[in-house]
């Protein structure tokens, strides 16, 4: 008995290729009988048989397999759907920023002395500068775009950067640096 349970038995499993599994339902359940009609029947004992054991002597088992082709397996039930996106609120237009340009303050003295050189000649003319007004509000560069002479521009360069003062740009309320272009006129009659 020994030997028996301590030698290892093997499982020999039957290949069956192109298997198919289909559930074949259960048929419905006999009706009850009633007690009256039913004889009494005896019970044969059941035989139990005796089966030697396979012993194999190769130290490594032989297993088979065999191919699932079709397997019907249970439903499982709906399936839950994707959800739905969520339609968030469309945002509010990007405000572009607010902005405003310098300004002449009124209270700067803007017309540049007559250069006597060109009061003498009986010359007029007009004097056109681009100015970089700072974020204080003063002149901080003068550039020439036009001049009816040399005397002109200088004049007004002068005037421009020691006695104009601007009410600076603004971006969003916060003074900022800007340009502007200003024209100046000399008249011998004003």
């Amino acid at each position: 008995m020994t030997a028996l349970a301590l030698s290892r038995a093997e499982v020999i499993r039957e290949h069956f290729p192109n298997t198919t599994i289909t559930f074949i339902p259960n048929p419905p359940a006999p009706a009850p009988e009633t007690p009256a009609a039913k004889p009494e029947q005896k019970q044969q004992p059941s035989v139990i048989k005796q089966v030697a054991p396979i012993v194999q002597t190769k130290s490594e088992p032989v297993v088979t397999t065999r191919p699932l082709d079709e397997i019907v397996l249970a439903d499982p039930g709906p399936i839950a759907a994707e959800p739905k996106p969520v339609n968030d609120p469309p945002l509010p237009p990007v405000a572009e920023p607010v902005r405003t340009t310098a300004r002449i303050d009124p209270r700067s003295t803007l017309q540049p002395a007559y250069p006597p050189s060109e009061q003498r000649a009986g010359n007029e003319g007009s004097v056109t500068v681009r100015l970089l007004v700072g974020a204080d509000g003063r002149v901080k560069k003068v550039t020439r775009v036009s001049a009816a002479s040399d005397a002109f521009y200088r004049a007004t360069e002068r005037q421009a950067l020691t006695y104009w003062r601007f009410k600076p740009a603004t971006l969003d309320g916060r003074p900022v640096e800007s340009q502007t272009v200003m024209t100046v006129h000399f008249r011998l009659d004003a």
